[in-house]
């Protein structure tokens, strides 16, 4: 099967595998729950869209010794993705589909010192299944599976492909093929961009094709 190259593109980040971004959060629903709240970590994971009541309402440091005075815009806690305020401003403007963005909020070890400003838990809904993996060299299959993917290399700039299809409905989604990363449309990463909230994020631009036949 042949593919051309369209003007087009959208964009992936690997932010998901990236240790800097976990933090040593409690969350309040795995201790009141753990197998639920893992069932839910890993529904989000994979773009099923859950309630607001599956995730957590509040966070709290783990540990007494550690001293975290500000988290960033985008991290992992307790198992979860967090967004600043500010990260889901810009988010609201662009269409989510059922990605969810549900306030948490965030304490100190003591559970009583707030962390200033609002927080959202980032509770992905969306997954497109438009990925070409004959396109798209740079990838790798993952351990014991065929038909799943993982992005290879730190500099993956065009190396994965997409069919044309990725243009369309949401800004915000996962990949039913690929792990440990979520995709962004062109303008959302121009928003976020704008705003200087890309650098953790470490967006790379994939390719969107078209069969020629």
């Amino acid at each position: 099967m042949s593919y051309r190259t369209l003007d087009a593109r959208v964009w992936a980040t690997n932010c998901l595998t990236d240790g800097e971004l976990f933090y040593a959060f409690d969350a309040d629903n795995y201790l009141e729950d753990e197998d639920k709240a893992y069932d839910a970590m890993k529904r989000a994971n994979s773009g099923e869209p859950l309630p607001a009541e599956r995730f957590p309402r509040e966070m709290y440091i783990t540990s007494q010794y550690e001293e975290i005075k500000q988290v960033p815009d985008v991290f992992k806690g307790g198992g979860f993705w967090v967004i600043s305020g500010r990260f889901a401003e810009v988010l609201r403007r662009f269409e989510l589909g059922q990605t969810g963005l549900y306030p948490v909020k965030l304490f100190h070890h003591d559970r009583k010192t707030p962390f200033e400003g609002d927080y959202f838990v980032l509770a992905f809904g969306e997954a497109k299944d438009t990925f070409v993996p004959e396109e798209s060299p740079e990838a790798d299959t993952v351990f014991m599976r065929k038909d799943v993917w993982q992005a290879k290399r730190a500099n993956n700039k065009n190396s994965l492909a997409f069919d044309k299809s990725v243009l369309n409905g949401v800004d915000l989604w996962m990949e039913k093929k690929i792990m440990y990363s979520f995709f962004m449309s062109d303008r959302l990463e121009e928003a976020l961009k704008a705003e200087k909230l890309t650098q953790k994020l470490r967006p790379y631009r994939c390719r969107v094709v078209s069969n020629l036949h």
